[in-house]
């Protein structure tokens, strides 16, 4: 399910005990893609047609219009794939 929606994953800088990733969409599917994220987490914050800051497990993201999700203060990219594949079905 990722795959269809996800071009790749970077890492960002974190703290010692978390990690920061930033996820590029598929341009050809980023819209769909960012309305299931929007529709499935809480969004706390928005600033429209540009970002959302949204929560999810009690996790928070931004997510970009442009078709960028930025996830702070996870554990491992295990966290972000599981966080991921719920968000995105």
């Amino acid at each position: 399910m990722i795959e269809s929606y996800v071009s790749r994953v970077e890492e960002a800088c974190g703290s010692a005990k978390t990690k920061d990733y930033t996820v590029i969409l598929k341009f050809n599917n980023r819209e769909e893609a960012i309305k299931k994220v929007l529709e499935r987490s809480t969004v706390l914050r928005e600033v429209r047609g540009m970002a959302a800051k949204a929560s999810y497990d009690g996790k928070e993201f931004t997510v970009f219009m442009n078709g960028r999700i930025v996830f702070k203060s996870l554990k491992d990219r295990g966290e972000l794939n599981s966080m991921l594949e719920n968000l995105l079905k």
